[in-house]
């Protein structure tokens, strides 16, 4: 079993997804291997031994190159909001790769998941509009629809005063339960969030304007629209949830589940990408190193 080192105590703010799978993962390594799972803003420890060392990087939202991308003893990062480019499409390099940030606490597996028709509201959202400006859009968008037809709907809507101070944990995992869809606006820095995957385990399909082209949501169910006309993007989504055709729909959202949200299933596709990192680290040593002079030379444009 690889050594497994919980750098900041993620884990005692509730992360527990991600330490499952970390634990998960160092049972499938030898002790050749070393697995961190750190902030990405933390600088990376010296250990001083010829360990492979794994990172799995959390929290920094801003999807820019990970903390310990430039250290020589850094054999592979898996990276929560992963590096984006300047187009916004992921920066594909040797050494990271993107993970999902799963739910945040793992509630949901104590909470039964009722079929959509059992439900109690159309759809639901509590969360915070942060002062970032990222969710502006979204709260018109919810205004105008409250304004212009209050009763269209079965919703419930809450506004807080910043990330987790809204429901306890359990009460806004079963609200999502209780729900046919869930309102996913932008993060305060990131299109991800935690509130994507925790609807989507709770049966809740996902409502978003747009998310970044990661591997895990091109295999994910949700209904796209723009906020400035939520009405349309809500009965469009809800009509969608009365044909056949939704029957494919919540088959894709529970194989999701059981594949990409599944602790053993992420853990052995990273057993995976270890293995491809191996086979490719030769042939990529010399790509590797002229992307991080590049990227260095980057760095340094954007402080001038």
């Amino acid at each position: 079993m690889a050594e497994l080192i919980d750098l900041n105590k993620e884990f005692d703010l509730g992360n527990k997804f991600t330490l499952d799978v970390a634990t998960k993962f160092s049972e499938m390594l030898d002790d050749k291997y070393r697995v961190i799972v750190k902030y990405d803003a933390q600088d990376m420890p010296k250990f001083g031994d010829n360990k492979f060392n794994i990172l799995i990087s959390t929290s920094r939202e801003n999807h820019q190159i990970p903390e310990g991308f430039f250290n020589d003893d850094v054999f592979l990062i898996f990276h929560h909001y992963h590096a984006l480019d300047r187009w916004e499409q992921c920066l594909d390099t040797p050494l990271t790769f993107p993970t999902p940030l799963g739910p945040f606490n793992d509630l949901y597996k104590d909470i039964e998941i009722r079929p959509l028709s059992q439900r109690e509201y159309d759809f639901t959202f509590v969360g915070q509009i942060p002062k970032t400006g990222t969710r502006d859009c979204f709260k018109r968008g919810i205004d105008k629809l409250l304004e212009e037809n209050p009763d269209k709907f079965k919703y419930r809507i809450e506004f807080t005063d910043g990330f987790g101070k809204g429901l306890e944990p359990k009460e806004y995992m079963e609200l999502l339960a209780n729900s046919r869809l869930s309102l996913c606006p932008a993060g305060a820095y990131s299109m991800e969030t935690f509130r994507f995957f925790e609807s989507t385990l709770m049966g809740a399909i996902p409502v978003v304007d747009r998310l970044p082209k990661f591997w895990y949501y091109e295999e994910a169910s949700f209904f796209k629209g723009a906020w400035d006309v939520l009405d349309n993007t809500l009965s469009k989504s809800l009509n969608y949830l009365q044909t056949a055709d939704c029957k494919n729909m919540l088959q894709g959202l529970a194989m999701y589940n059981n594949d990409v949200l599944n602790v053993d299933s992420l853990a052995s596709r990273m057993r995976r990408v270890v293995d491809q990192r191996h086979s490719n680290m030769e042939s990529s040593k010399e790509y590797l190193k002229k992307l991080r002079n590049c990227l260095k030379d980057e760095l340094a444009s954007d402080q001038l």
